[in-house]
């Protein structure tokens, strides 16, 4: 499980938490990108050198921290649900249906399958985008909108916490979690 939530997170996770959440990443390198460029400007001769590699490893970082506690708690819940094996097979054939909708929205095949996602409250949404477009002056930005990755998460993720709630353990769903999100972590780096 943990080597397919990993290669999931690699691939098609990637991508599609990529295109949700990049943004956010982007938005918190900008600053520093901007001081880079101003500290460059004021310095004559020397290499231009961006730094933006710690920004990206603190935001991921977050991104990571968050997601394992989340998958933690998803799997405390699923615990207290004890689920029957008959109820997993519903749920992963669930899954397995609202990633094949998000799919199909995604490509615009029907205007049935917009109801195959899964959003956070406008206010949230908003709240996130004002503060990732603020920048900020300390390396405490990117921390905070990896963590808040956790409130605009891609169809994938959504069937990986599913799966996470489904196995019944906070240590096999933190796991699960843990390797999924890793798994994403190349593509946001490699972006």
């Amino acid at each position: 499980d943990l080597i397919v939530a990993f290669i999931t997170g690699l691939t098609t996770g990637g991508l599609g938490c990529l295109a949700v959440q990049g943004g956010l990443l982007a938005s918190s390198l900008a600053y520093q990108l901007e001081q880079d460029v101003s500290l460059h400007s004021q310095t004559v001769g020397q290499k231009f050198k961006p730094r933006i590699a710690q920004p990206i490893l603190l935001f991921l970082a977050a991104k990571l921290a968050a997601y394992t506690l989340l998958g933690a708690l998803f799997g405390v819940v699923g615990s207290v649900l004890q689920l029957t094996a008959w109820m997993r097979a519903v749920l992963y054939i669930a899954i397995g249906i609202f990633m094949l909708g998000n799919g199909l929205r995604m490509f615009n095949v029907h205007p049935i399958f917009r109801y195959f996602v899964l959003e956070p409250p406008s206010w949230l949404t908003r709240y996130i985008r004002r503060k990732s477009k603020k920048g900020g002056a300390s390396l405490v930005t990117p921390l905070f909108l990896g963590t808040l990755t956790i409130f605009l998460p891609c169809g994938v993720t959504q069937a990986m916490l599913a799966a996470a709630l489904g196995s019944g353990s906070a240590w096999a769903g933190a796991t699960l979690m843990f390797a999924f999100i890793l798994g994403t972590s190349p593509v946001f780096f490699g972006v």
